[in-house]
């Protein structure tokens, strides 16, 4: 710095200047406005906040202890023709009240220690919890959220805001404001255990069940007073997602929410070390899968409602933005009208073909699923697992037993010796029985042109409960050959090249580039050589099929699966395995597939190449008779091109005419389909059209029990898909599938699938279907002249004592190799039936492959294993 006497002079003067105070009066009035309009903004917005929470709070319904008591209206659902098909009812079936004092501590601690453990200290907001979520939301750039909602505040919204949808945030944030200043508000008029008591018989717990003593009894066939600390953790485990953590049809979900539920618990104090290690250690989910009781209903639904209402449920929430809870409430509390799509004389004509033992091989056998339970006059417990009543059987009667009888009277023997066994004199014993005829069978009936499923059967025998397993809808089973078209053909086709006329070659061959186990053919060694995709579908050739998804890649095949609705596809690595493997192509899935979704995939094709979600209901009506949800455009998309869906429906009517699945069809209307048979005669199956419906039949055991052929088990579903069709198309008009103007036909040399070399290839001329711009332009590659073996067809060596000069068929020279170059097969010192080297093969391409019976169709691997 200058402190120099002029520089100081200067600074003075500037100091004592009227320019420079009048500059610096000026600041300082500036800032002042500027911090007293701040003020007043600050001001303003704050009164403006006050008044519209106030106005928010205003409008908040008003209550009293009354309002948190369930209520509501009974829903009812009804056919497409009106008549009514169920009622669905609250009061008095899906509910049982129970007071507090009749649920045991450890029950209350589970749902307050996982969903509010601050219950008993705050005021009906948790701060603390608010202020956690919100933490944990800015923590993870809001990708993550946790609830913050007490015990009361899920008491208003499942019983005050249930009917309200939160469509907006704006909605969101009033509905949240109202729920908070509510609960703040019932806590001064009730006291914590009418909360509670309210909440627990209010709260959805799954399979029809809402309140504790419904689930209670759903889930064990108990009181709620003998639940134990591992099947109370397991009720309250469900609150959080009803529909993810079922512990029927999500065991293994549930099973890790659980864990939780047990670990809170601990933490809390509510259950000691021994207690939670005990509670771990409890096969509690086999209890609940042979319990199976729904005591809580008075009419048992029929699969088509069980299925409706699943889906119903599930649109609530995607749709119109409801909770599980307030979607569940609104079907049994809402007094909804639903209007489903099923056609009555449909079902009716499924219910009798699928219900005339006629129709099934005779000695049915009973299955099944068995739990007991024995108390001690000391009250020690020790439940007993069908998987333990099997071991027990197996070690003193027979190293193959299974749960399979010959009549329920045998069934109730091994039942009666097996309790003996157990039990004494002076025990209490609870068990829980289910008998059901084996083997089984499901089928789907839907109008491919608008996605209604018409109708369905989820299970053969007597339906005894609501919302059991539906085989149908539910079930996921291994699909067989039926995949091959859905999963490889469709894309080969459709984007990769390929044509009906394309050739593979039928010989031994490995996966995984011949490095791994061979693939089977279902004909055994009986191989074809050249072999059409045409007649690959219609013989259901494994080895064409195979290298046909090798060819185009699973990832392909498996995104048209995705598109025509499959959902059960494994694409992530799970134990180092996922479903882009050669196998998948014959059905060789990790989870299997769902009837609905395979009959889905078919319609597909049936419907020119557009996918059309199954629906099950057409519209909802609110109480007021107001549409909730229009559902009767469905929801589509094109897959497939229409000359791709009518060339696979022409090789599938060859299926149903000379292939294997000769027994489906009838006379008097155009069929096609496909069959699909498992290893080991697991699963059975066949999917099929007629120009008005796709049907969709599998069959075989709930255990996986093998069907047997010799008993005609492996063939009866043809017998009922056939029944069925045939009665449906009765007095309907053959309007055929008439072909697009895009599809075109030409000749082509069977053997290559190329254009014809004249002289050459005049033995194997055929004429086949085309989409327009894939006719082939090349001219075969696969036979040449040469001297030949007169007795092999073989090219001619030294060793060949008779040769002459003929037409030579080309094999790959290595089979395991995609794209392997061609050479001809040398005579070999002893010949005989050299494949792949015949002279002037049959017209149709291949040579003849022999006649087979109902039962002896293809066999696909199950294995999931990444080749």
């Amino acid at each position: 710095m200058n402190y120099g006497k002029r520089s100081t002079s200067k600074k003075q003067k500037s100091m004592h200047s009227k320019t420079a105070k009048a500059g610096k009066k000026a600041s300082v009035i500036f800032i002042k406005a500027f911090l007293i309009c701040l003020l007043a903004v600050g001001v303003v917005g704050l009164c403006a906040g006050v008044g519209i929470v106030k106005g928010v709070i205003d409008n908040a319904p008003d209550i009293d202890s009354t309002s948190v008591i369930p209520r509501g209206y009974k829903s009812v659902m009804v056919d497409s023709e009106g008549n009514k098909m169920a009622e669905l009812i609250t009061a008095g079936s899906n509910r049982v009240w129970v007071d507090i004092d009749k649920i045991p501590e450890h029950v209350q601690n589970a749902f307050v220690d996982v969903e509010d453990e601050r219950f008993y200290e705050h005021n009906g907001i948790d701060l603390k919890g608010i202020i956690r979520a919100g933490v944990k939301g800015i923590a993870s750039g809001f990708k993550k959220t946790e609830g913050a909602s007490t015990i009361t505040q899920q008491l208003l919204k499942n019983s005050v805001f249930d009917f309200m949808s939160e469509d907006t945030l704006v909605e969101k944030i009033e509905r949240k404001l109202q729920e908070q200043y509510l609960a703040l508000e019932l806590e001064k008029i009730m006291t914590k255990d009418e909360i509670l008591e309210a909440y627990l018989n209010t709260i959805n717990l799954g399979q029809n069940t809402l309140g504790i003593q419904a689930a209670a009894n759903r889930y064990f066939n108990k009181d709620v007073s003998e639940l134990t600390v591992s099947e109370a953790a397991v009720i309250a485990g469900i609150t959080k997602s009803p529909t993810k953590y079922n512990p029927v049809t999500d065991p293994e979900e549930n099973a890790k929410r659980r864990e939780i539920v047990l670990e809170d618990m601990k933490k809390c104090g509510d259950i000691t070390e021994e207690e939670y290690q005990d509670a771990l250690a409890d096969d509690v989910y086999s209890r609940i899968q042979t319990t199976n009781e729904t005591k809580s209903t008075t009419a048992v639904y029929t699969y088509y409602v069980d299925a409706t209402i699943a889906q119903v449920i599930a649109d609530l929430q995607e749709v119109k933005g409801y909770t599980s809870q307030q979607a569940y409430n609104l079907v049994y509390n809402g007094g909804l009208t639903i209007e489903t799509a099923q056609d009555p004389a449909v079902q009716q004509i499924m219910d009798e073909e699928t219900s005339n033992e006629d129709n099934y091989p005779a000695g049915s056998r009973i299955g099944l699923e068995y739990a007991l339970t024995v108390v001690k006059p000391d009250g020690t417990q020790t439940n007993y697992s069908k998987e333990m009543m099997e071991k027990y059987f197996r070690e003193n009667e027979s190293s193959s037993f299974e749960l399979l009888f010959d009549s329920k009277e045998d069934a109730q023997a091994h039942i009666d010796t097996y309790k003996a066994a157990v039990s004494e004199e002076g025990d209490k014993i609870y068990e829980t029985i289910n008998m059901t005829v084996q083997p089984q069978i499901s089928m789907v009936v839907m109008d491919q042109s608008t996605g209604y499923v018409k109708g369905i059967v989820g299970g053969r025998g007597e339906k005894t409960e609501s919302l059991s397993l539906n085989r149908a809808t539910d079930t996921t089973r291994q699909p067989g050959s039926t995949f091959k078209v859905v999963a490889a053909y469709a894309a080969a086709l459709d984007s990769a090249g390929m044509t009906l006329a394309t050739t593979q070659y039928d010989a031994p061959y490995n996966y995984n580039g011949g490095k791994g186990r061979p693939v089977r053919n279902w004909n055994g060694e009986n191989y074809q050589g050249w072999t059409s995709l045409r007649k690959g579908i219609e013989q259901s050739m494994n080895i064409v099929a195979v290298k046909t998804i090798t060819d185009i890649t699973p990832a392909l095949g498996i995104n048209y699966l995705k598109n025509m609705g499959i959902t059960t596809m494994q694409e992530e690595l799970k134990n180092g395995k996922n479903d882009y493997t050669q196998a998948m192509v014959l059905g060789g899935i990790t989870n299997g597939i769902k009837n609905v979704e395979l009959t889905a995939a078919y319609a597909t094709i049936a419907n020119g190449g557009v996918y059309e979600k199954p629906v099950f209901y057409t519209r909802i009506l609110d109480h007021d008779g107001n549409v909730l949800i229009d559902n009767t455009e469905g929801y589509s998309r094109t897959v497939l091109k229409d000359s791709t869906a009518w060339l696979l429906t022409s090789a599938m009517q060859d299926v149903v005419t000379k292939g294997t699945g000769k027994a489906v069809n009838f006379s008097g209307m155009s069929v096609a389909g496909k069959t699909g048979t498992t290893s080991d005669n697991r699963d059975v199956w066949f999917v099929g059209y007629t120009p008005y419906y796709t049907a969709g039949i599998w069959a075989g055991y709930d255990n996986n029990h093998e069907l047997s052929s010799k008993k005609g088990e492996t063939s009866y579903h043809k017998k009922i898909w056939k029944a069925v069709m045939s009665r449906l198309s009765s007095g309907q008009s053959d309007i055929g599938f008439p072909k697009p103007s895009s599809v075109t036909s030409a000749t082509v040399c069977a053997i290559s699938g190329k254009l014809p070399i004249p002289g050459i290839c005049d033995g194997t001329l055929k004429t086949e279907y085309f989409a327009e711009g894939t006719v082939p332009t090349e001219y075969c590659d696969v036979h040449v002249t040469g001297e030949a073996c007169v007795e092999s067809g073989a090219l001619a060596t030294d060793a060949c004592p008779d040769h002459q000069f003929r037409v030579i068929t080309l094999i790959p020279e290595d089979n395991s190799v995609s794209g392997s170059p061609l050479t001809a097969q040398p005579c070999p010192l002893h010949p005989g039936n050299v494949l792949g080297s015949v002279v002037q093969p049959a017209t149709d391409g291949s040579a003849a492959i022999p006649e087979e019976s109902e039962d002896s169709e293809e066999e696909a691997s199950q294995d999931t294993e990444t080749e």
